[in-house]
């Protein structure tokens, strides 16, 4: 079993900061998510009500929107998750004390994988789907 050097309590302090961050930006993806399923069912509901394929589109509009809002918050959230490590990681280069910039000292997260993950294709990709399918059967 190693030890760890016993952190300062600015680099604690640090540290909880970003995990609040990373929390906050978890909890933000898994609210768009629900709204994103809670909307889109809607809209569906009320295409097949009165068969209207413009409003099965709107619903496959807002499912592509509400993954690409969700996409965002999943890369910031990887952003400084990769920001918490370095800081958490006494053998890279210092990061400033409590910089909260991670697009400049985290790593370079890519849109394309994020919203491709596995996560985002089986959330929005089902859901862009079925929208897709209820336009073309009600078109």
């Amino acid at each position: 079993m190693t030890t760890h050097p016993r952190f300062r309590a600015e680099e604690v302090k640090h540290l909880e900061f970003l995990q609040a961050v990373i929390a906050r930006h978890a909890n933000t993806s898994f609210l768009v998510k629900s709204w994103a399923m809670t909307v889109s069912g809607a809209f569906i509901a009320v295409a097949t009500r009165g068969p209207s394929w413009k409003t099965a589109a709107v619903a496959l509009g807002l499912a592509a929107g509400f993954w690409l809002l969700d996409s965002y918050y999943l890369r910031q959230e990887r952003r400084f998750r990769t920001l918490y490590e370095k800081v958490a990681d006494r053998r890279t280069p210092q990061v400033p004390p409590f910089t909260m910039d991670a697009e400049q000292h985290g790593d370079h997260v890519s849109w394309r994988g994020v919203a491709l993950s596995r996560t985002m294709v089986l959330s929005y990709g089902v859901l862009v789907a079925i929208d897709t399918m209820t336009v073309l059967f009600l078109a």
